[in-house]
Formats: C-alpha cells, sequence, structure tokens
C-alpha cells in the first residue's frame, strides 16, 4: 500500500459526503505528510483521530522515513456517527477499535501507528496522554475552545523537543482562541509564561520551563483557508506554532552555508 493508495481512499466520496472533508482536514493532513517527510520527527501525538485521515497519512510519511512513531489518540465519542457515515461509503466496522486497526493492517502501518482510547479531561491540567520521550510533532484536533487551548499548551509545550511543532485545528478562525494563543504566545517570545500555564505545577517543573522558553524561539503561522470549494466550512484552519533553539543558524543537523 502507498501514498496514493491512502489519499484515494480519504478522497471516496458519495454524493455529498467525503471521508476528509467531512472534518476538515483534507489539505491540512497533506501539510503535515510532508512536513514529516521533511522534518523525519521521532514522536507525533494525534489528539482526536476521526476517521484516521489525517493519522494514515502521518503514519505513511512515517513509513516512507522509516523511522518514528504517532500516536493516534481518540475517546470514541464520535463512533455513532462515523460508524453511520462510513455505512454511506459502503464501510461497515462493529467498533472503533475494529475499525483503527482495519486502518492500520490494511495499509501495512504497525510499526509507525497505534492507536490509543483516551478520554483527554480539558478542565485538568494533567489528565493528557503522554509519552516518556519528548514529542516531536502535536496534532491537537479534539477541541479549539480558548480554555482548551490554553490547557494544551499548559501540558505539552513542556514536554516538546528542542525543534518541534504544535498544530491545533480550527484555533486560527476561532476569534477567542485566536486571541488567547497569540497572547500566549506573545509572553513566550518575551521569555514569559502566562499564570494559567504554570497552574498545578512543581517548582521544579516550573523552573524547567522557564528555562525550555528563555532559549527557544516560538513562531505563530495562522493558516486559514479558502473557503472556494471548501465543504466543511466551520474547520477552515489551523494554528501552527513553531518551536526552535535561540541561536543565529537553523540547527538541527541542517547543513547552513555562508
Amino acid at each position: 500500500m502507498s501514498f496514493k493508495d491512502i489519499v484515494e481512499r480519504n478522497n471516496l466520496k458519495v454524493g455529498y459526503f467525503s471521508i476528509s472533508e467531512d472534518y476538515g482536514t483534507e489539505h491540512l493532513s497533506l501539510l503535515l505528510y510532508s512536513l514529516i517527510k521533511m522534518q523525519r520527527p521521532n514522536n507525533i501525538i494525534e489528539l482526536g483521530a476521526g476517521y484516521g485521515t489525517s493519522s494514515t497519512l502521518i503514519g505513511q510519511a512515517l513509513k516512507e522515513n522509516q523511522k518514528g512513531k504517532v500516536w493516534c489518540i481518540d475517546n470514541q465519542i464520535d463512533w455513532p456517527i462515523i460508524k453511520s457515515k462510513l455505512e454511506v461509503v459502503g464501510e461497515k466496522y462493529d467498533s472503533y477499535d475494529d475499525y483503527f486497526s482495519y486502518l492500520i493492517n490494511k495499509f501495512e502501518l504497525n510499526d509507525y501507528m497505534e492507536y490509543k482510547n483516551y478520554n483527554i479531561d480539558f478542565r485538568s491540567h494533567s489528565d493528557f496522554f503522554t509519552i516518556d520521550e519528548s514529542v516531536d510533532i502535536l496534532f491537537a484536533d479534539s477541541n479549539s475552545d480558548a480554555e482548551c487551548v490554553a490547557k494544551t499548551l499548559s501540558f505539552y509545550l513542556p514536554k516538546m523537543s528542542d525543534y518541534s511543532d504544535i498544530f491545533i485545528h480550527r484555533a486560527s478562525t476561532r476569534h477567542h482562541s485566536l486571541m488567547t494563543i497569540e497572547s500566549i504566545v506573545n509572553h513566550l517570545q518575551r521569555g514569559n509564561i502566562p499564570q494559567i500555564l504554570l497552574e498545578l505545577k512543581t517548582n521544579d517543573e516550573i523552573n524547567k520551563f522557564f528555562d525550555f522558553v528563555r532559549r527557544s524561539k516560538f513562531t505563530l503561522i495562522n493558516i486559514a483557508e479558502s473557503p472556494e470549494k471548501k465543504v466543511n466550512q466551520q474547520q477552515n484552519g489551523v494554528a501552527w506554532l513553531k518551536i526552535e533553539p535561540l541561536d543565529i543558524f537553523i540547527g538541527n543537523n541542517v547543513k547552513n552555508y555562508l
């Protein structure tokens, strides 16, 4: 199975319904695929797997790189809706676990992709899925409310690697979420951390967090999709937070030319 096979399956359309268009990631998933091919990350976390359209393209990029792993996190709350819509395109599964196992096996992604049934509590500062190693790419596609944006950044920022990326779907086109992430990044760029990102952290965690922020460069890129031929108009953008060490050269083992 190849990149072409995954794209064809994601773009399968019956009437007005298309798998990739339903959650609005038909183009964003291709951006993630390309970025992974270029940057060759080791650890990726996806919060909100949905139909697995982004998951499979992320997994395919890792397979082509022959390195890395993506953890696909979903609490299955949308499974009844997803199940009924998959039946429209002729696919029937007894459970979300069966569906995701089908995707992993069909596209031969067993070594690069793992699904976890996990319920994230955005009211908590600690009940998030994590791994023991640092995270290279976080794709948050579950809840883009302003408070959830802040809680997501509070938990994951200290866990990101020196060269890493955070994508929060819809945050760029939901005004309150956009204002929140822009305010947070503005503080980070000055070496400061808003109090909401420090709540419930120990003194040692706070000190390490400040150390990470003060030696890092934060660049916020807000991407909004054109409404032209966009099916899901409400899921039409992404906030991309790029993290790099403060330096005069681009690093991460990249050759710089003088």
